[in-house]
């Protein structure tokens, strides 16, 4: 088709199911472990707020935390989810 990013059939199906398995697993992130506003939030928002979020992955006395810049708005929300995602 000509509204497919890739030129084969192949690839356009691969294309297919990665973007049906990233939809799943953003409607899964809003319905178990986003809360208030972030649990109604479009896509948009959820790729500004949370997927792009400026934090690292810290290995640190066999756990994982979370690091984000002390002027980063969302924090809150993002760790409650973590939360609910990991609990200790």
């Amino acid at each position: 088709g000509r509204l497919l990013p890739m030129s084969d059939w192949a690839h356009n199906s691969a294309w297919i199911q990665l973007a049906a398995i990233a939809t799943s697993l953003t409607a899964w992130l809003r319905a178990a472990v986003l809360t208030g506003d972030l649990a109604a939030a479009l896509t948009p928002t959820l790729r500004y707020r949370i997927f792009s979020a400026p934090a690292r992955l810290v290995h640190h006395a066999r756990s994982r935390v979370l690091r984000f810049p002390a002027t980063w708005p969302y924090t809150a929300a993002i760790t409650t989810a973590w939360a609910l995602l990991h609990p200790t």
